[in-house]
């Protein structure tokens, strides 16, 4: 059983650091700092008044400020999806161990066999509906299951009724749950 734990960790802990080169790999892909992309040099007029500059030095802050929005979201992200599956792989183990006790009663193993059989689909389910998500758009989403309940956390400030309709349409249809069970929230972003 501590094999099994031990080999939990390491799935986690290799997923963890995945998602951290994967973000840092994308981030420094997108926005190239020192210019290296692009090393075509640009003639800028003498004649550049001060309120132009610091129009220039305004829009250079906010784009900044939208990196580190960003990279924010991407890091609530991915530590909400490492902290569910750490819960998930420590459900199963104690799912585990109780279908491996000898002692245990037959009717609770077979619980415990049930119980391990729907935590594996709903990790599917949760799976298959954020992949399905991030295809039509919307990325860095996470798709929670509790108690036939689903919870949605986008990254988009404003939903369109169409946007939140095709939400809705993806979780009912790889959840298989009513619409009144689905609460789709947006993740807040500091401005």
């Amino acid at each position: 059983m501590k094999k099994v734990f031990q080999k939990n960790q390491m799935i986690i802990m290799t997923l963890a650091v995945v998602i951290a080169v994967a973000g840092y790999v994308n981030y420094s892909q997108k926005y190239d700092p020192a210019g290296t992309k692009n090393s075509k040099t640009k003639t800028v007029s003498k004649n550049v008044s001060k309120e132009s500059a610091a129009a220039v030095t305004d829009d250079v802050t906010d784009v900044g400020e939208a990196v580190l929005t960003n990279a924010q979201v991407s890091n609530y992200v991915a530590k909400a999806k490492l902290e569910r599956e750490q819960t998930h792989s420590k459900a199963k183990d104690t799912l585990e161990e109780i279908i491996k006790d000898q002692t245990v009663k037959d009717s609770v193993k077979q619980d415990a066999v049930d119980k391990l059989a729907m935590l594996s689909e709903q990790m599917e389910m949760e799976t298959a509906a954020e992949n399905l998500l991030g295809a039509k758009g919307f990325l860095n989403s996470i798709v929670t299951i509790t108690n036939g309940k689903v919870d949605v956390l986008v990254n988009k400030k404003d939903l369109s009724k169409v946007e939140r309709s095709q939400i809705e349409d993806i979780v009912v249809r790889k959840v298989g749950c009513q619409l009144g069970d689905v609460v789709i929230s947006s993740i807040k972003t500091e401005e």
